[in-house]
């Protein structure tokens, strides 16, 4: 398996975190159970040299909380929720409809 890492990296490999894995409901509102598992997936990606993007992020807490993990790159709902292409367009294009 490790073999195979260098060949994955290449070619644009990345780990991703889905929110059903890492948004794991606290026992006894004890957030250690969640926050463990994130940090051990990261430090097993960044161990690799590779990129993570965490998806389903939609609070400002649980931004704040994988900012301070480490993590680069999240989406999700906190910055935008599904929109028509026309609508996305305009906001790549800075919000000019030109």
């Amino acid at each position: 398996m490790c073999t195979h890492i260098p060949a994955l990296e290449e070619s644009g490999f990345m780990v991703t975190l889905d929110k059903h894995i890492w948004q794991i409901a606290p026992v006894d509102g004890d957030q250690g159970r969640s926050t463990q598992i994130i940090s051990s997936m990261l430090e097993m990606a960044q161990s690799l040299h590779l990129p993570v993007v965490v998806e389903g992020v939609e609070t400002n807490e649980q931004a704040n909380m994988l900012r301070q993990m480490g993590v680069r790159y999240a989406q999700g709902f906190l910055d935008y929720r599904p929109m028509p292409a026309k609508d996305f367009e305009a906001l790549l294009d800075g919000g000019n409809n030109n």
